[in-house]
């Protein structure tokens, strides 16, 4: 679906909106001969038969259950959360969701399908994983235009994967990691956004392989150890290690990451530790961009930082 296109359902929405029954009012389970409508629960297997328009909730789907929305849409009257998936081992495919709050949002449980859907001009999260999610897999997604974050994957939403998907053009962050450990973020296309393509806070751990980014650095910032950067290509931005201050830890710095082949072109800077100790750089080619630059930050000196590239 383009632009132009969830437009238009978005401009539909809003004309139908004033003829919804209110969720709550009308809300029932939904799946096999149950068709559903805004607000349902889906049990079972659900395929939608056409569009949902001027949601003020969209569907919550259950343990277990599966969501094929068959290329239609569900649509907000923007606020809500367009597709909440709560408990175990549920799919969600195939849907276009815009126009609410959070457009598709894990909560809690873990072990879901996220694949092949459209998530596009949702006001604040495109998806949410959150309350600790765990072991899911975002596939194929694109997420486009939301209003403050791509994907976050917020405390403690550890060992998820994401793979293949596009997210562009977000208000702040593309993709940001919260204090998570053992994700897998792969194959993956970001660009544009506010900020940063990949803000990884307080995470450790994480594998990011074969990604291709965009015109926004990808940042750690502070207490993020033990990252692996493996294979990827940033064109127009570089690398960010950052030191952070907040009320729990302190001032700490990324420590120990290592960022490994793949390339950086065309940035001011390839790769800036600020407050940042012991990282590794390795084998990644560079052009255009100056190779490092390292400052004190929160009193922490960038000491130990080894930057060993290949100038094309």
């Amino acid at each position: 679906m383009d632009f132009c296109e969830w437009r238009a359902l978005l401009a539909r929405a809003a004309v139908a909106a004033a003829l919804v029954v209110p969720a709550s009012a009308a809300a029932k389970e939904c799946g096999g001969a149950v068709a559903c409508a805004c607000g349902d629960a889906v049990r079972g297997v659900a395929m939608l038969e056409g569009d949902l328009l001027g949601c003020a909730t969209g569907l919550r789907v259950k343990d277990h259950a599966v969501l094929d929305c068959d290329g239609h849409a569900i649509v907000g009257d923007g606020d809500g959360e367009g597709v909440v998936v709560e408990g175990e081992r549920s799919v969600v495919r195939d849907c276009t969701v815009s126009g609410f709050r959070t457009g598709i949002r894990l909560r809690a449980g873990g072990g879901h399908l996220i694949a092949y859907n459209d998530v596009v001009g949702n006001a604040r999260y495109g998806i949410e994983l959150a309350v600790a999610t765990t072991g899911n897999l975002l596939l194929g997604n694109a997420v486009l235009d939301s209003g403050d974050e791509g994907v976050h994957v917020g405390t403690a939403a550890d060992h998820n994967v994401l793979v293949d998907n596009e997210i562009a053009g977000s208000g702040k962050e593309n993709l940001y990691l919260l204090d998570v450990r053992g994700c897998l973020v792969a194959a993956n296309r970001l660009a544009g956004g506010g900020s940063a393509a990949m803000y990884v806070k307080h995470s450790a751990g994480n594998v990011f392989a074969g990604n291709e980014v965009d015109d926004r650095p990808i940042q750690l910032r502070g207490e993020s150890d033990r990252n692996v950067f493996e294979g990827n290509v940033l064109r127009k931005a570089g690398f960010l290690f950052q030191a952070y201050e907040d009320e729990e830890r302190g001032w700490k710095g990324p420590r120990e990451n290592l960022v490994r082949r793949g390339a950086v072109r065309d940035a001011k800077t390839c790769f800036r530790f600020d407050g940042a100790t012991d990282n590794v750089v390795s084998g990644v080619l560079t052009d255009g961009c100056a190779p490092v630059a390292q400052k004190k930050a929160g009193g922490i000196a960038p000491t130990g930082n080894v930057v060993d590239v290949v100038r094309e």
